[in-house]
């Protein structure tokens, strides 16, 4: 199903970031990014985005702030909760900051999106997540 490419995709995520960095990123903390980026979605619609591009597009802005590489100050501002562990729900107050996402962010998550088996027609679909238990 959709939420489990989704799902698998974002665990491949935390593990090769994982891998790749000193700092430790979870399956939940990129779930509630994601979540955030379905939330932008609804606020910056556009016909030629998928809800999953923007929430992967989002994901992606997440993982490279978080590997201290280049992301503008108003995207580290809003998703800094959650890499401090203080975050504890879905909700976002604005989606402001994703409009400076750039045309190679969206091809990167669409991309990311073919790579994870999930459709164009899949990627307007809500990722429902399954409950995630952490070590």
């Amino acid at each position: 199903s959709f939420s489990e490419k989704i799902n698998n995709c974002l665990q491949g995520k935390a593990v090769d970031f994982n891998e790749k960095n000193s700092s430790s990123i979870t399956l939940d903390q990129l779930i509630r990014v994601y979540k955030r980026g379905e939330k932008a979605a609804e606020v910056l619609f556009s016909p030629t985005k998928s809800t999953a591009q923007w929430a992967i597009a989002r994901v992606n802005m997440f993982l490279r702030s978080n590997s201290n590489r280049l992301v503008s100050d108003s995207y580290r501002f809003c998703d800094s909760d959650i890499s401090e562990g203080v975050d504890r729900t879905y909700e976002q107050e604005t989606a402001e900051p994703f409009w400076d996402f750039s045309e190679r962010d969206f091809i990167m998550a669409r991309a990311d999106l073919l790579l994870a088996h999930i459709t164009d027609q899949e990627a307007v679909a809500i990722f429902s997540p399954p409950p995630v238990e952490e070590d």
